[in-house]
């Protein structure tokens, strides 16, 4: 993975970024809403690992495995924070995230790298949009979703069946690969007609008289 914009470069973590990501993993930012990230009790040891994972995930062609990619400054070379990417296992949907060191945050980098993430990734494998989930709580997550061009679906709450009761609410987002061919586009405010044939013909399907 390459992909170069005005300001940045997303790529594939290598070799020699074992701090970096150890870096992100430990930043408050980070922290403050994705403590789990990589898992709770990551160590700085245990980067190398991940590393050669995500580089084996790319390597095998596997699409739907979790994995990172580094966003770095052009001009300084300095990594500042990660994208993730991954079918997303509960909505069985590819999903994009975030995680930005916080010195770097406000700057507009995490959604400038989202965007040109969201479009080469879609164009390259022929999805017809992505989307991203974050805690209600979490408004500089929200503006960063909307500035690359997400928009939001709905707020929903995850029922817990194991415990028997509602858990955190969470926004849900979604955002259409700019060559998608699907006439509608639903994002919860318009009429959805399920995604078929139909869709790329210009027609819709008969809806029946019940």
């Amino acid at each position: 993975m390459l992909i170069e914009t005005e300001r940045l470069t997303v790529r594939s973590f290598r070799e020699g970024d074992e701090e970096a990501l150890y870096h992100i993993k430990t930043d408050p930012a980070v922290l403050e809403f994705c403590p789990d990230f990589l898992a709770v009790g990551a160590r700085r040891e245990d980067m190398p690992e991940y590393i050669r994972a995500f580089r084996r995930i790319e390597e095998d062609g596997d699409i739907d495995a979790w994995r990172c990619y580094a966003v770095e400054n052009r001009e300084t070379g300095g990594i500042m924070g990660c994208l993730t990417f991954s079918k997303q296992n509960m909505l069985r949907e590819y999903e994009l995230g975030w995680m930005m060191i916080g010195r770097f945050a406000g700057k507009g980098y995490a959604s400038e790298a989202a965007a040109a993430f969201a479009e080469s990734i879609c164009r390259t494998h022929g999805f017809d949009y992505l989307i991203a989930v974050m805690d209600v709580d979490n408004p500089a997550s929200r503006r960063t979703a909307e500035k690359a061009g997400f928009r939001l679906f709905e707020k929903r709450t995850v029922y817990d069946y194991a415990y028997n009761r509602y858990a955190d609410d969470y926004f849900y987002f979604r955002r259409y690969y700019s060559g998608c061919a699907l006439k509608d586009r639903f994002y919860g405010d318009a009429p959805y007609y399920g995604r078929s044939t139909s869709d790329r013909e210009g027609h819709r399907p008969a809806i029946a008289d019940f």
